[in-house]
C-alpha cells in the first residue's frame, strides 16, 4: 500500500469537514457526548478549517488517491503564566478505520512536528479523550508525555 502525506488544499475543505465529523461521531458515542455534532458543517467550523488550511498546518494521507486522513493544527495560545510562548497544537486527526495499523497517524505526526520544527514551535501539545487509551497509547509511542490533566465535574450529578 503506498501512502502519500502532502498539504490540504482550500478545495479538500468539505473532505476534511467529512473525516472530522466521523472523528466527532466517534468521539461522542465512545468518550464525550457533549461534542456538538453541528459544528462542523457549521459556520464555526468552516471559518476554523478554512483559517487553519490557509494559516495552520493541515495535510492529508492519500491511498490510491483517495483521502483517507487528515490531521491540522496551529500555534497554541499562549499561557501568560508560563516563560515560553512558542507552543503548537495538534488540534485533530483521524484516519478511516479501514487504513489504521499500516502507519499512516504517525506518517501525519510526523509531517506536524517537522512543520513545528520549521517554524521554531518547541513544544507540542495534543489533546485526548482520557478514556481513550488507543489515542493516548498511539501519541505516547510518537514521544508525547503526559503534562497536564484536566479534570471536570458537571455539579447537578455531583454525589458527596
Amino acid at each position: 500500500m503506498e501512502i502519500r502525506i502532502r498539504k490540504a488544499t482550500v478545495k479538500e475543505l468539505e473532505v476534511i469537514q467529512k473525516l472530522n465529523l466521523m472523528l466527532f461521531e466517534k468521539e461522542h458515542k465512545e468518550y464525550d457526548s457533549t461534542l456538538n455534532l453541528e459544528w462542523t458543517f457549521g459556520n464555526e467550523g468552516k471559518k476554523y478549517f478554512s483559517g487553519i488550511i490557509k494559516k495552520g498546518f493541515s495535510a492529508v494521507a492519500e491511498v490510491e488517491g483517495q483521502v483517507v486522513g487528515y490531521i491540522v493544527g496551529q500555534k497554541s495560545k499562549n499561557y501568560p503564566y508560563r516563560t515560553t510562548t512558542d507552543i503548537a497544537e495538534l488540534s485533530n486527526m483521524l484516519v478511516m478505520d479501514k487504513y489504521r495499523g499500516h502507519g499512516i497517524g504517525r506518517k501525519l505526526v510526523e509531517a506536524f512536528m517537522a512543520w513545528c520544527k520549521e517554524k521554531g514551535y518547541k513544544h507540542i501539545k495534543v489533546e485526548a479523550s482520557a478514556q481513550n487509551l488507543g489515542a493516548i497509547d498511539f501519541y505516547r509511542k510518537l514521544g508525547f508525555k503526559d503534562y497536564t490533566l484536566i479534570l471536570e465535574i458537571n455539579p447537578a450529578n455531583k454525589r458527596v
